[in-house]
């Protein structure tokens, strides 16, 4: 006899094999735990955490610019001028992509889940908020006119009729919705700006619309914060084939009775296959756009020109090194480079003054390490103008200049971040200035033929609710107990 080897026959007609329906409920709980866990507070609060411990770990490590990251050759000799700073945690480092944190894929993902964590939460409360604007719950027990933050019960000498044509008449004086039911008992609901809570979802949307438009900024664009220059000096630019930035000079005044900084510019150009295509004096709030390319001005400081040659009298390395770095032991100014060719990471370490014992004024220290484990090599302080070998090699501090540091960013998730930015003002300011108000109502009719009329409302973060509760009291009593209504 042949047998259906999917279904069985009952008298209800055919059902699922056996494990279909287990199958089903498992796929099922697996969902509604995946839909718990997105819409956990706990988790939420995690990933938060986890965002800001990343974004402080990017801010207190040194972050490889932008574009040297995919460069293989470019990667490895910044992480030769890191590993004298990291030593033997510097590959490692690496690997964690600690170094590139603010594109890396745990901070991806974690912006990732937090955003998917902000919609489920958003999608949960949209039905209960739209229930709550359009069919609230009037009916409320009698104990809630007891304990409510702000209560009050009084007893008029008038019909029900009219205590409630008084009290409605009152609450739409204050643009107050009014909803009855009557089940033997009148229970009254007013309520006031029913479309304020939605400013706490727009609120929870503008942060997934930030959380995106950083996303976007991360994938498809780029900020270097640590872009440097020396004078004279010339980059290219990132992202830009063919495209270089030039410091021409940099100029920085002072205020002569306090010394402090008035103003600092860098006059830089912009090449592109040799063609100048921009020219500007780059200032703190007059940054230069190229195409879809931002400089803005960020730092600027010392820096040293030095020289490297071989013994063949090839010169290696020739320009200006940024002594952008301090040193923990003493606060001299640092800078380093990479030598092409050699397994060596070079430091250049500025005097402190008169007092400094181990480099003098008009000298500069040269530290060796090797590129490759960031062992220390040789020490050896150099005079200005004089070539002095080191380890086979011929360098000359030539002599003092100036450096800018600017922050270079190409950001096509901007319009998003300031979208979410807005959003957010907007559900802040709804929430802070145009309170979602709510006041439930219980009138009883006495054998006297008065009237029993209780009111509360909750308001415990509404500050301003309480000055309005006792004015509508007394707007009340005065409009129930005036002339007799019909």
């Amino acid at each position: 006899m042949a047998q259906n080897a999917t279904t069985h026959e009952l008298a209800g007609g055919p059902v699922p094999a056996p494990g279909a329906i287990e199958r089903t409920g498992s796929v099922d709980s697996a969902l509604d735990r995946l839909w718990h866990l997105l819409t956990s507070m706990k988790l939420a609060l995690l990933l938060i955490l986890g965002f800001a411990a990343l974004t402080l770990v990017g801010t207190l490590l040194m972050q490889m610019p932008a574009g040297v990251a995919e460069d293989p050759q470019a990667r490895a000799s910044w992480l030769a001028e890191a590993r004298p700073r990291y030593g033997g945690w510097t590959d490692v480092m690496d690997r964690l992509q600690l170094f590139t944190i603010f594109t890396s894929v745990w901070l991806r993902t974690i912006g990732a889940l937090l955003a998917a964590s902000l919609v489920a939460c958003t999608v949960q409360r949209i039905p209960g908020t739209w229930q709550t604007m359009r069919r609230p719950h009037i009916t409320v027990g009698p104990s809630f006119f007891e304990h409510a933050p702000q209560h009050e019960a009084m007893t008029f000498h008038r019909a029900p009729v009219e205590v409630v044509a008084a009290v409605q008449g009152v609450f739409s004086h204050h643009h107050y919705r009014t909803l009855v039911e009557d089940d033997g008992t009148v229970h009254l609901y007013f309520d006031r700006n029913r479309w304020a809570p939605w400013a706490g979802l727009v609120a929870h949307i503008s942060i997934v619309v930030i959380l995106a438009g950083a996303m976007v900024g991360s994938m498809f664009g780029f900020r270097d914060t640590q872009f440097m220059l020396a004078e004279g000096e010339t980059s290219a630019i990132p992202s830009k084939d063919g495209a270089t930035i030039t410091l021409n000079s940099f100029q920085d005044t002072y205020s002569p009775t306090n010394g402090a900084p008035l103003d600092y510019v860098s006059d830089v150009t912009v090449k592109r296959d040799g063609q100048v295509v921009a020219q500007q004096l780059v200032r703190v709030n007059e940054p230069l756009q190229y195409e879809n390319v931002a400089f803005y001005q960020a730092f600027f400081g010392p820096a040293a020109v030095v020289t490297v040659k071989d013994v063949a009298g090839t010169t290696l390395f020739s320009g200006g090194v940024p002594l952008a770095w301090t040193s923990n032991n003493g606060g001299n100014k640092i800078g380093t480079f990479s030598i092409p060719g050699q397994n060596l990471a070079v430091w250049v370490v500025a005097t402190t003054g008169p007092n400094d014992p181990s480099v003098k004024p008009g000298q500069v220290a040269i530290e060796l390490y090797k590129a490759d484990t960031g062992d220390a090599v040789v020490q050896k302080s150099i005079d200005q103008g004089t070539a002095t070998t080191i380890e086979g090699l011929s360098f000359t501090f030539d002599r003092e200049s100036k450096y800018t540091g600017l922050s270079v960013a190409s950001d096509p998730g901007a319009p998003l971040v300031w979208l979410g930015c807005f959003l957010l003002v907007v559900g802040f300011v709804i929430r802070l200035y145009i309170p979602y108000r709510r006041v439930w109502g219980r009138l009883l009719a006495r054998p006297d033929g008065g009237t029993s009329l209780s009111i509360a409302a909750v308001g415990r973060r509404d500050t301003g609710l309480d000055a309005e509760f006792t004015s509508l009291v007394t707007e009340i009593r005065q409009a129930v107990t005036g002339p007799a209504r019909s």
